[in-house]
């Protein structure tokens, strides 16, 4: 068990990282960046940037490589992920990240009176709809149907195309002898 402590202290590590003022992780995001769009580039001129998911993916990427070269701890992206997905609400990120409290309960309440932050995690869609809550910027519909609105149909009945060609009174006389 311990070494699963061990593993959320770096994920909590990774979580809480000051990226911003990360200096050599700026540069490098950077040059992965103008590499990546020079490479799409080269495959199609009309590119303009660089599609969000794969801006993302090279954005976790990079985060993993430069932290894992910066503290020596190895992080499974795949892992943190998975972790974060059933995590993440426990923990609040500031400047340090710490456990969530009785005392933040009464500052989220706050929040969750305005409009909910939009959220494009998909395994955190997945984890939500699984768990049956509602999802952020999704209205909710009510399950009522309005019958007293329905319609008739005011076009006659198409014919087929072996009854094309038949009259009323023959087609009830049909042999196949």
């Amino acid at each position: 068990m311990s070494t699963s402590n061990t593993q959320e202290d770096v994920y909590i590590e990774y979580l809480n990282y000051d990226w911003d003022s990360f200096q050599e992780f700026q540069d490098g995001l950077q040059e992965i960046m103008d590499n990546y769009l020079q490479n799409l580039k080269e495959q199609d001129p009309s590119v303009t940037s660089i599609p969000n998911l794969d801006k993302q993916q090279l954005i976790n990427q990079a985060k993993s490589f430069f932290f894992c070269n910066k503290t020596g701890n190895i992080i499974n992206l795949d892992d943190f992920e998975d972790w974060k997905l059933h995590n993440e609400d426990k923990f609040k990120k500031d400047k340090q990240i710490e456990e969530l409290g009785t005392s933040e309960s009464t500052s989220t309440n706050n929040q969750s009176d305005s409009d909910p932050p939009y959220s494009s995690n998909y395994q955190e869609l997945v984890g939500l709809l699984m768990s049956g809550k509602p999802i952020p910027g999704i209205k909710q519909i009510p399950d009522t149907v309005l019958t007293d609105q329905g319609s008739t149909a005011s076009a006659s009945q198409r014919t087929k195309p072996w009854e094309k060609n038949r009259s009323p009174e023959t087609t009830e006389e049909v042999s196949f002898v």
